[in-house]
């Protein structure tokens, strides 16, 4: 009975360990723009929710519903920072998410059972999805993202002569 609700427990859990990697994707954004000297706002799961402001970055926190909540997140900077601090910003993003899925990617195929195991291979698989769609040069074509380009994208249009 007590592994059953480990199990269930390990939903939740993932949940929350999407949400925690959906917000180093977003901070690596915001690192360069602000060691460069400017100020960021990340916002997590709604552009609408709380607000909180710690010296240059400011973070907002929102809820519009348990997909977005996973899957919602963005940054933008203030100032004006310089097109190869935007380059790295755009790239540091994605970098961090293959960060995460490769570590993952280290625990959860060494060690493969269990609740544990259940919840960080969910992260993994996310991770991995959130990889792709946002390294992938593209404009978005639906969800909270239409009509934006990826990072990927964004990137490319930077560095290209």
């Amino acid at each position: 009975m007590s592994d059953v609700v480990l199990y269930v427990l390990a939903v939740p859990a993932a949940a929350v360990g999407i949400v925690l990697a959906l917000f180093l994707h977003e901070a690596a954004h915001a690192a360069p723009i602000l060691l460069a000297g400017d100020s960021a706002h990340i916002s997590i799961g709604s552009d609408s929710g709380r607000t909180g402001r710690l010296g240059p970055l400011a973070l907002t926190v929102g809820f519009d519903g348990v997909r977005k909540a996973l899957t919602y997140g963005y940054f933008e900077w203030e100032g004006t920072p310089s097109k190869r601090v935007r380059a790295v910003s755009f790239a540091a993003g994605p970098a961090m998410t293959l960060l995460v899925v490769a570590i993952l990617g280290t625990v959860v195929f060494r060690d493969g059972n269990g609740p544990l195991s259940v919840c960080l291979t969910a992260v993994f698989y996310s991770e991995l999805y959130r990889a792709v769609v946002t390294i992938v040069p593209r404009t978005y074509s639906g969800g909270p993202y239409a009509g934006l380009d990826s990072d990927g994208k964004q990137f490319l249009e930077l560095v290209r002569p």
